[in-house]
C-alpha cells in the first residue's frame, strides 16, 4: 500500500506588516495610488482601474497582473467593498485568486503601521492541484513574500518622498 501525504489546506492566509516614518496620509496616498504600482512594484505587470477615479474608493474594480519570482503570471480583480479613508480598504478577489483582503493603516506618533492581509486560494487548475501539497504551498507562499519584500522596500521610498 502506498501512502501519500496531503497538505489539503489550500487557502493562503498571507500578512504583510510593516512601518513608514511618515504620516499615515502619506502611506494612505500611495496606497490607494493603484494605477502607479506599476512605477515602482516591479512585480505588476499590469493594473487597470474601471470608472473616472485613478485611485482607489469604495466599489472600485482594479485588474492586475502580477509575476513574481516564479515563471507564472496571476490574473485577478479586485472590488473594493469597504473604504475607510487613511484607516482600511476591504476587497472581495477573483480570477486567478478568489477571497478577500484588507489593508488597514494605524498612526502613532508620525510613525505609521501598514498590515496588508489576503485570504485567497489559487484557481488555476494547476496551481490549485499544487496548492495541496506542503512543498509547493510554501514555495507560493515565498513567491508571494518575494513580491511584498521589494513592493515594501520601494514603497518606503516612495511614501518617504510623499512625506518630505
Amino acid at each position: 500500500m502506498k501512502y501519500r501525504s496531503f497538505y489539503m489546506n489550500r487557502e493562503y492566509n498571507l500578512v504583510t506588516q510593516c512601518t513608514f516614518q511618515a504620516p499615515v496620509k502619506a502611506v494612505w496616498d500611495v496606497t490607494v495610488n493603484v494605477t502607479a504600482y506599476p512605477e515602482w512594484w516591479a512585480c505588476i505587470d499590469d493594473v487597470v482601474i474601471q470608472g473616472n477615479e485613478p485611485t482607489l474608493q469604495e466599489n472600485s474594480d482594479i485588474h492586475y497582473t502580477i509575476k513574481g519570482f516564479l515563471p507564472h503570471s496571476l490574473r485577478f480583480q479586485t472590488h473594493v467593498t469597504k473604504y475607510i479613508p487613511f484607516s482600511r480598504i476591504e476587497m472581495s478577489v477573483s480570477g486567478d485568486l478568489e477571497g478577500t483582503g484588507f489593508s488597514t493603516l494605524d498612526e502613532h506618533n508620525g510613525i505609521t503601521l501598514a498590515t496588508f492581509h489576503w485570504n485567497v486560494a489559487l484557481t488555476p487548475p494547476l496551481l490549485n492541484y499544487l496548492s495541496k501539497w506542503r512543498l509547493f504551498h510554501k514555495i507560493f507562499v515565498w513567491n508571494h513574500d518575494f513580491a511584498m519584500k521589494y513592493a515594501i522596500k520601494n514603497m518606503q521610498k516612495r511614501v518617504h518622498h510623499a512625506s518630505t
